[in-house]
């Protein structure tokens, strides 16, 4: 009797954290909703396949797999990965180095001694840099050939000095890549097995931040194949026949080959796959404008979303020195998460973070060993975080071991554990609302526009006071917070990036050739998904182009419609002039445009199935429970509520506690919370409800 094979219903979204590894998996057949938080390990595999476990999915029935890691921005924060060497233009291996002269403001602004972070500790140590001889011109000309045989001697030496990974990044040759292509085969070579990466990762103008792409994606890539080979290895040997998508850091999911072959723009796919949900949500309800707030246990992630479109950045710096240049979701992050360890400053003042107690010891709290206290153990100690409630009850907290940790670190300021708690907890808001103040206030947004968004598990205890510092009277906490950028994972459509540096005069005469080089990646795009098996048939393509007045060293990216003709030449320059008096203040309409770059996303919509939302029976008062509420100095019995039976618009009035699954929102007092017909937690003050 031939066995038949039970269909694969159940779609996956899997993030993996600092401290947890969030996963939501929904059935395609019934619409079945699961979610749930499992610790993350050291080995990220193991912490996958256990999500999968705990939420009581077998690997055979699971369709499809969407997946953000944390892998290559380990490896690049605490400087594990491989030992990499760069290749490089003779003259120009100290470019990493030397970069644009930038530094970051802050304390050390007017420090002499002060160093850049990648001088510090190194990605690429400079006895592991290399210049070989050879030149081309802007346009790809050859003034002087490659000198092969100062490759296979720098290979050899290589060889010796043990490294396992090599960035070869010569200059111009965005515009010929033949030289790179050459040493790439020499190096291959002599070091067989070696990482190598070139610029044909993302060919375009910037030396410096082409050559940090490039190396930085060297540094990292060997421990992210190694990480995607080991998933797949064991995924299939469960059983598992679907597709794993992989969240890139433009926005979009990629196939698992071409994931592969980009691991440097999946550095924070985690926190990404959070905004392309917040863009989702924002497209879908009344509030295209959010403020988004993503408390992880180690950090917490940004970002400004207007118009429900995705924020777009083409530097995306992790540190002064260290930037990528590729279009990428504008993410920023501060080091105070759940998991951040409250210990002096630099001046001897509380502080939240950097350091985190992660999942291994973890908070005092979830007794693993920790004896740092966290902002974890501070919510615990000031009521916020039920003990009982915590994690969907996964992990009873010992509020008792969380309050004589702070009360003993506390003696360092003479404060009490609450008071430090207190503090704490005010602090931590304090620096998020400030971090958000940079990507929204700075750049002339008007914060009465935008709603605060909170995602993580963290963040909706915080989000209210986050709003208040801010100004903000509305607060959406979406469904299932703590999963949040899992899902957002799930609603990710594949997009792949790619351009190509031209250098060309943005003039009627030379439409066709720009032209040209658009339909060139398009036809090279569609026929590499084609040939890894993917269904074209929804495919559509984003276009934009990369500008500047002739003279100038910077460019900026404009997104363009339809084909460049001679006759919409004039109409573009146009914008470009427009463009930029909105983004300077002036514009320099005599002077000729250039484009130094084309640029092509293609976008294939996955299926997005509905996700319903049920009201659980039972009364969603609780009890009251003693909480010590942030701008009071007293502990007041306030009451608790769970958020899964709530119904629509049932109004909470603050102060109160809505505890779900894995997340608990704090509604303050002279504020008031309900469901919205979304199924989202709205945190409002009444007149902005009654105005609503």
């Amino acid at each position: 009797m031939t066995q038949v094979e039970r269909p694969a219903d159940w779609v996956v979204g899997i993030d993996v954290g600092g401290t947890f590894t969030d996963i939501i998996g929904l059935n395609r057949e019934t619409g079945e909703v699961r979610d749930g938080k499992v610790l993350s390990t050291v080995e990220q595999e193991v912490g996958v396949l256990d999500a999968l476990t705990a939420i009581d999915v077998d690997v055979p029935d699971v369709a499809e797999i969407v997946h953000g890691h944390t892998v290559g921005i380990n490896a690049l924060l605490s400087r594990t990965g491989k030992r990499t060497a760069l290749l490089a233009t003779g003259g120009h291996r100290d470019l990493l180095d030397i970069g644009r002269m930038h530094r970051e403001f802050g304390e050390r602004f007017y420090d002499p001694t002060w160093r850049r972070p990648h001088q510090e500790r190194p990605i690429v140590e400079r006895e592991l840099r290399f210049g070989v001889p050879e030149r081309l011109r802007y346009d790809g000309t050859e003034i002087l050939a490659l000198d092969e045989h100062a490759v296979r001697d720098a290979a050899r030496e290589l060889v010796a000095d043990g490294a396992e990974s090599v960035a070869i990044c010569l200059v111009n040759s965005y515009a010929n890549p033949a030289n790179e292509q050459r040493a790439a085969e020499i190096v291959a070579e002599e070091i067989p097995g070696a990482y190598i990466q070139t610029s044909a990762l993302y060919p375009v103008t910037r030396e410096h931040e082409r050559t940090a792409t490039v190396a930085l994606d060297a540094y990292v890539g060997p421990s992210v194949v190694g990480y995607l080979d080991r998933l797949m290895g064991r995924l299939t040997a469960d059983g598992y026949r679907g597709t794993l998508w992989i969240m890139m850091m433009n926005g979009g999911v990629a196939t698992f080959r071409d994931a592969a072959k980009a691991p440097v723009f999946q550095l924070v796919s985690g926190p990404v796959g959070g905004v392309s949900g917040s863009i989702k949500l924002a497209a879908e309800s009344s509030n295209p404008n959010l403020l988004t707030i993503d408390v992880g246990g180690t950090s917490t992630d940004v970002a400004a979303i207007r118009n429900a479109k995705t924020p777009l950045t083409d530097t995306w710096t992790l540190e002064t020195g260290l930037t990528l240049t590729m279009p990428l979701v504008d993410v920023e992050s501060i080091g105070s998460g759940a998991g951040s360890i409250i210990a002096p400053n630099a001046l001897g003042s509380v502080a939240v973070g950097p350091a985190s107690a992660g999942s291994n010891p973890g908070p005092v709290c979830y007794q693993r060993g920790g004896t740092e206290p966290t902002l974890t153990d501070a919510c615990a100690a000031l009521g916020i975080l039920q003990p009982d409630l915590f994690a969907n009850g996964a992990i009873r907290l010992d509020v008792e071991s969380a309050r004589t940790a702070l009360a003993q670190s506390g003696k360092q300021w003479n404060f009490s554990d609450a008071e430090l708690a207190a503090a704490a907890y005010e602090i931590a808001c304090q620096d998020i609302a400030a971090k958000v103040r940079t990507i929204s206030v700075y750049r002339g947004f008007n914060l009465s526009e935008f709603a605060l968004q909170p995602s993580g598990s963290a963040g909706p205890m915080l989000a209210d006071r986050v709003a208040q510092i801010l100004g903000l009277d509305r607060v959406i906490v979406p469904r299932s917070p703590g999963q949040f950028s899992a899902l957002g994972l799930l609603r990710s459509d594949l997009m792949v990036t790619r351009a190509q540096s031209i250098m060309t005069p943005l003039a009627a005469a030379e439409a066709t050739a720009i032209e040209k080089a658009f339909v060139e990646l398009e036809d090279r795009i569609r026929d590499d998904l084609i040939d890894q098996g993917v269904d074209v048939g929804g495919l559509r393509f984003e276009r934009a182009i990369f500008a500047m007045y002739r003279g100038q060293t910077w460019d900026n990216r404009l997104a363009i419609e339809g084909p460049v003709t001679a006759d919409g030449v004039t109409p573009l320059v146009d914008r470009f002039h427009d463009f930029y008096r909105e983004s300077y203040g002036f514009a320099a309409t005599e002077i000729p445009v250039v484009v130094s770059t084309v640029e092509v996303t293609a976008i294939i919509g996955r299926e997005q199935s509905a996700i319903s939302t049920t009201v659980e029976d039972g009364d969603p008062l609780l009890r009251t429970a003693p909480v010590m509420v942030p701008g009071t100095d007293t502990t007041t019995e306030i009451p608790v509520y769970v958020r899964e039976r709530m119904r629509a618009h049932q109004p909470v009035a603050g102060p109160a506690l809505v505890t779900e699954k894995f997340a608990t929102t704090l509604v303050l007092p002279d504020r008031h919370a309900y469901v919205d017909d979304d199924g989202n937690l709205i945190v409002e003050s009444p007149a902005t409800g009654a105005s609503k």
